[in-house]
């Protein structure tokens, strides 16, 4: 038998039929369909015979089924999973906005460009925070329900067209500015003789890309008649990270063996699309014409066994048709060998329902990183293969089928008090319609009376409901009084930490496209000239870290660590070995994260824009206006002020020389370090006043 892997080594033309097998393999073994179908049916409770008011009815269950126990019995609907499953994504998905992206150096050189990459990947999450709010939010959905996920991370580059204008008079500026035996030299005159157009409109045509001759000439054309033309030239429009949320083997397929999605022998990523999708790719990114008529043939067709072309919708029970007007195409990526054996990433882009082996596309993907564009989230680690993973709907189904059972209990069991069965005499036949002030003729006492129901108190239903939901708090890390508080944060930073883990991985990748996308120019615009220098294209120098305490979701728990804190930092640090400005970042992220970006400067930019400050008020004392004074009890910044202002005063001969001759200006200057002064010692004092002495200065 032949064990080679068909698909190991790359060839010009990709097995299409091999990949439509595996295709099929990933989606058909180990019950996958299955198993997300049934996670849906557990959360968003859906069961034969349901009706709109919660109640069981003969007519909506199968023939020979009757409602049990009675013909309008409760079938009552509990969200219980639905709400672990929004809980846990409301935590997710704030951590993930409030989290930095921290990137360091595993060397001391690697400072300063770790701070560029820094800079860099939060310009990168504040200019998609739409992108990655929406689909953080769908990441952590997929992975509670159905217990993994996987986001897809790569580049988008988006051409438009936009109108030029070109003027004869720019053209003959560049003419003169032009070698005199060149063809640029000699295009005005050629512009004005109408026998050579067919040359000028070839010279217009290689200037813009695209353009068809006939516009061509009419460029020509007007630039001859009217002195100016106008033309579309393409531009790009767009030139950014790309993210989407994958939802199991739905969006994103592999082989049931899989171990680690980056050793993957081969991962499809699945899209429905429209015939005008289909057809403008071939323009836009060179796809095959002849494989686009083949894929239109199979609209509305799935190699699902399950036929997922009629998926349930999540809210409703009615089928969603993706028949007629969608077709099925497949991007399969695998990892192969080239003809030197040097491994590398290739995808080919196909349509599972066509016949043949046509393909759209077929070449090696060109990301530098040289990984799957793929990033797994996993709910939990049990086991190293990837989809050993449960989602809460597999976890929490039984309990939520207990606390279905009893409230149907309490429901039917009010119903059976309110109204029990009647007993009727066997002589009176059938019994008479009862409700209130109804007489019932009898002929003795005992004719009718009602049957005594079963004794079971509603507290027995309430006590098991109360004991499961205490039960599925605790497992899954939800607050509830009867649970301790520390238990309850373990478990939610646990599931924090292992959140962010995968969004470092996600970073990563960004940042290594970013670097191999963005020009030098548009990192300098980002960071800074040196700092866009300094970056280096070896991602692997960097360690990207992403963190969020679970406990600053607290507020009064966080007050009372900066309270703490604070305390420390004025009555402890003699030394001072904390740092002052990243204090306060720490703490206005704290306090309000969603203005720290907004409020917060750099320490260069603030100490510049305090430097400045401090500058400007001497330069309107030599105009004879008065400083604005701070409040010296309150100006911790008054030390910094005072040295930025003598330095200013002694490096510069004309403020030395009005303090000499300028009386007006030598007593602003004077109340001016006076108010300085003042702060410095009220900041000595406040120091005094807590420690009981002033620290001495060691130098």
């Amino acid at each position: 038998m032949d064990k080679n892997d068909a698909l190991a080594k790359h060839t010009g033309q990709p097995d299409v039929p091999e990949l439509v097998k595996e295709f099929r393999r990933s989606m058909d073994e180990g019950f996958t369909l299955e198993r997300t179908n049934a996670a849906d049916e557990t959360r968003y409770m859906r069961w034969t015979g349901q009706s709109d008011d919660g109640k069981k009815h003969d007519e909506n269950l199968p023939e020979g089924k009757p409602a049990f126990p009675w013909d309008g019995a409760s079938d009552t609907r509990i969200p219980l999973v639905d709400s672990i499953i929004n809980d846990c994504v409301d935590m997710l998905s704030t951590s993930a906005q409030r989290a930095q992206v921290s990137v360091t150096g595993t060397e001391l050189s690697d400072m300063e460009p770790a701070g560029a990459a820094t800079t860099l990947m939060n310009w990168v999450k504040n200019s998609m925070h739409n992108t990655l709010g929406s689909e953080s939010e769908l990441l952590a959905q997929h992975m509670m329900a159905y217990g993994w996920s996987a986001a897809f991370v790569g580049w988008e580059q988006k051409s438009a067209l936009k109108t030029q204008t070109l003027s004869l008079e720019e053209v003959m500026q560049m003419a003169a500015q032009a070698a005199p035996d060149t063809l640029l030299a000699s295009l005005p005159g050629m512009i004005e003789d109408p026998e050579r157009e067919g040359e000028v409109a070839q010279v217009v045509m290689d200037y813009v890309p695209g353009m068809k001759k006939r516009a061509a000439r009419r460029v020509v054309k007007d630039l001859r008649e009217t002195g100016q033309a106008e033309f579309p030239v393409p531009y790009l429009c767009k030139n950014a990270p790309a993210l989407v949320a994958l939802k199991p083997y739905d969006d994103v397929l592999f082989p049931p063996e899989t171990i680690d999605l980056q050793a993957a022998r081969v991962i499809f990523r699945r899209h429905f699309m429209s015939e005008v999708e289909l057809r403008s790719k071939v323009t836009d990114e060179g796809w095959s014409a002849s494989f686009v008529e083949a894929a239109l043939k199979t609209a509305g067709k799935s190699l699902a066994i399950n036929d997922v072309s009629r998926a349930l919708s999540a809210l409703t029970d009615s089928t969603i048709e993706r028949r007629d007007n969608l077709v099925e195409v497949v991007w399969a990526y695998t990892r192969q060998l080239d003809e030197n054996g040097v491994p590398g990433i290739f995808f080919t882009i196909f349509c599972p329902g066509a016949e043949g082996e046509a393909f759209a596309k077929h070449e090696m993907l060109d990301y530098a990183h040289n990984q799957y564009p793929f990033v797994l989230f996993r709910r939990e680690q049990l086991a190293r293969r990837v989809t050993e993973s449960r989602g809460v709907s597999e976890v929490a189904r039984t309990w939520q089928d207990e606390i279905k059972a009893q409230r149907d209990s309490v429901f039917d069991a009010t119903s059976f008090e309110t109204l029990p069965p009647l007993q009727v005499s066997k002589r009176l036949g059938l019994a008479n319609k009862i409700g209130p002030a109804v007489q019932l003729p009898v002929s003795k006492a005992g004719d009718y009376q009602f049957l005594q129901p079963p004794s079971r108190p509603p507290a027995t239903a309430f006590s098991v409901i109360d004991a499961v939901r205490l039960q599925a708090d605790e497992y899954f890390g939800r607050p509830n009084g009867g649970i301790p508080p520390m238990v309850t944060q373990l478990k939610q930073q646990r599931m924090v930490n292992q959140w962010l883990r995968s969004w470092t991985e996600v970073y990563r990748q960004m940042f290594r496209l970013c670097i191999q996308y963005y020009t030098m120019d548009e990192l300098a615009r980002i960071t800074n000239a040196n700092a866009a220098q300094a970056i280096s294209h070896d991602a692997q120098q960097f360690d990207f870290v992403m963190k969020f305490n679970v406990a600053e979701l607290d507020s009064d728990l966080v007050k009372s660590k900066l309270d703490a804190i604070s305390t420390i930092a004025t009555t402890l640090d003699a030394a001072g070995r904390i740092d002052k400005v990243k204090l306060v970042d720490k703490a206005l992220r704290a306090v309000a994260p969603e203005a720290a970006d907004e409020l917060l400067v750099d320490e260069a930019a603030a100490s510049q824009q305090m430097y400045n400050g401090v500058k400007q008020d001497i330069a309107n004392m030599l105009l004879g206006f008065e400083a604005s004074y701070t409040d010296a009890s309150n100006d911790p910044a008054a030390g910094s002020k005072l040295q930025m202002a003598q330095e200013l005063a002694q490096s510069n001969p004309r403020v030395m020389q009005e303090m000499q001759s300028n009386e007006v200006f030598k007593d602003l200057m004077d109340r001016y370090l006076q108010n300085l002064n003042m702060g410095v010692m009220q900041q000595q004092n406040k120091q005094i006043g807590r420690t009981g002495t002033k620290t001495v200065a060691m130098g």
